[in-house]
């Protein structure tokens, strides 16, 4: 059976509060009887009440309408909703305990609202009345409210606009200085009084500081840094190179006068852009304003056309190069024939041979001889870098007995080719030897 009455009943004969199942009398019903399974089975009698009357076992644990949704938590979920209101589904779960906010709607919406069932449990129309959904507050961005430690907070330097407070204000903890001090009124030592009210007009001028920090940050708009970002966004293209160091004197004049010393800013530059533009038609022979129009036209068709790619640079450079002509020429027939893309092979740039080195002068330019200075200037190696790979080379040699041209190489690190121009010189030169194997 289900169950509507109160949550705490007590049984008749050993007046310890029940729990299910228990006994119901179905006779005496002013008032109700109510027994626990053990005086039910001992078989209690009153002047009332006797064994033999009619009787129901109560009991909530099975479904109504869901399968995971008892009787009692259907109780507990209407008795809930009555007490908090329709909407509130935190409160409602809190009540019921055994079921999240999600579930709670869900079932509710979907058995009693979406899909009821009937016959539905009747409600006194006192106890029970549909209340609207809460309305849910959020907290204003403007001021903003950042958590602490986070990137907003950080930029706003920790001020709280709520609280008109910075989370550590100037000069922290100057009060830990005024902890101790204590006036009285016939100081004996001059001295200490001058002291403590000095200590007091320190703290005094910190107050001020803090005051003026805060009256700075609310007069010039800097709570809201993101209002402040959109608002700047209007001089993006003249003055965004300047915002930042300007920020930094914008405390030096009033907010007003700063903010028409921007206008004034952003003015001069516009008519400085402007006059560069003007001297740009008068360079190249503008004198009436009616042809400008037509030569930022032809401006643009200009660039669009240098920036499409084409080859005719890379013809002029090798045109001897029959190759590159044939392919620019076979280019440029299939575009002619409406062919988009065309399998051109780019001509190859000759690789410029880097010129002499100038070694006159430099370390160890006087210890070569006049093979060793040619040999330094066309590799292009510094003599006194050229002394010590041919030592090492010669004392490796000696070492081993001969030189392979793989040896050399992993001996230096250095260009592979101005090694293999090294080795072959001091081979020339008898200095090392090759193996003959």
């Amino acid at each position: 059976m289900f169950e509507e009455e109160d949550d705490y009943k007590t049984c008749l004969g050993c007046n310890t509060t029940l729990s299910e199942p228990y006994i119901r009398c179905g006779v005496c019903m002013t008032p109700t009887t109510l027994l626990c399974l053990h005086c039910f089975a001992q078989g209690f009698e009153n002047d009332s009440h006797y064994s033999n009357h009619d009787y129901e076992i109560i009991k909530t644990d099975f479904a109504l309408f869901e399968d995971h949704w008892t009787a009692a938590e259907e109780s507990d979920l209407l008795k809930a909703v009555s007490d908090c209101g329709l909407g509130n589904w935190a409160d409602i779960a809190a009540q019921i305990s055994s079921k999240s906010p999600e579930e709670c709607e869900r079932h509710y919406t979907h058995c009693y609202i979406n899909h009821p069932a009937t016959p539905l449990p009747a409600f006194p129309e006192p106890e029970f009345q549909p209340k609207p959904l809460p309305i849910v507050f959020k907290l204003s961005d403007d001021p903003p409210r950042p958590l602490e430690s986070s990137a907003l907070c950080i930029e706003m330097a920790g001020y709280m606009a709520a609280r008109s407070e910075f989370t550590s204000e100037h000069d922290n903890f100057v009060e830990l200085d005024l902890r101790n001090i204590t006036l009285e009124e016939n100081e004996e030592d001059i001295l200490e009084e001058q002291l403590k009210l000095a200590a007091l007009q320190v703290y005094q001028s910190c107050l001020m500081e803090r005051h003026r920090r805060k009256r700075i940050v609310r007069s010039y708009g800097l709570i809201n840094y993101k209002k402040l970002s959109v608002h700047e966004r209007r001089f993006e293209k003249t003055l965004r190179r300047y915002m930042d160091p300007l920020r930094a004197v914008m405390r030096l004049v009033p907010p007003s006068d700063f903010d028409k010393y921007l206008e004034g800013f952003n003015y001069k530059e516009e008519l400085k852009r402007e006059v560069e533009h003007l001297q740009e038609f008068r360079e190249n022979g503008l004198t009436q304003l009616r042809h400008m129009k037509v030569y930022n036209h032809l401006k643009l068709r200009r660039e669009l056309e240098r920036s499409k790619r084409h080859m005719l640079s890379d013809i002029l450079d090798h045109i001897q190069d029959e190759t590159a002509c044939q392919s620019w020429l076979q280019k440029q027939a299939a575009l002619s024939n409406g062919v988009k893309y065309f399998p051109v092979t780019h001509p190859s740039v000759p690789r410029k041979s880097a010129p002499p080195l100038d070694i006159v002068g430099l370390p160890g330019f006087e210890k070569l001889n006049e093979e060793e200075k040619e040999l330094c200037s066309s590799v292009r190696l510094v003599p006194e870098a050229y002394n010590e790979f041919k030592s090492i080379l010669v004392a490796e040699c000696k070492k081993v007995g001969s030189l392979k041209l793989a040896q050399a190489r992993a001996l230096i690190k250095i260009d592979v080719n101005k090694t293999r121009r090294l080795y072959d010189f001091l081979l020339s030169q008898g200095v090392i030897r090759k193996d003959s194997i």
